[in-house]
């Protein structure tokens, strides 16, 4: 199978707001009032600076069901 040639933007589209509209799921993959989300925030300036950056930690906090696990 070739590449697909996706921007970092579709590919994170894809797999999330993508996969759910597959699934037929309305309840996961946006971040919405009232939704209950597990994400992350990153440090990094960008996602496109996550691929340069391999093995160097880049969480700054992480959310389990919209509450914060780390600070």
């Amino acid at each position: 199978m070739g590449e697909l040639h996706l921007s970092v933007d579709q590919t994170i589209r894809a797999a999330t707001l993508g996969g759910a509209h597959a699934l037929a799921r309305t309840d996961v993959a946006a971040l919405s009032p009232g939704m209950k989300a597990d994400f992350i925030v990153l440090s990094a300036p960008s996602v496109d600076f996550l691929a340069y950056r391999p093995g160097v930690p880049q969480i700054a906090h992480t959310y389990l069901a919209g509450k914060a696990l780390t600070t």
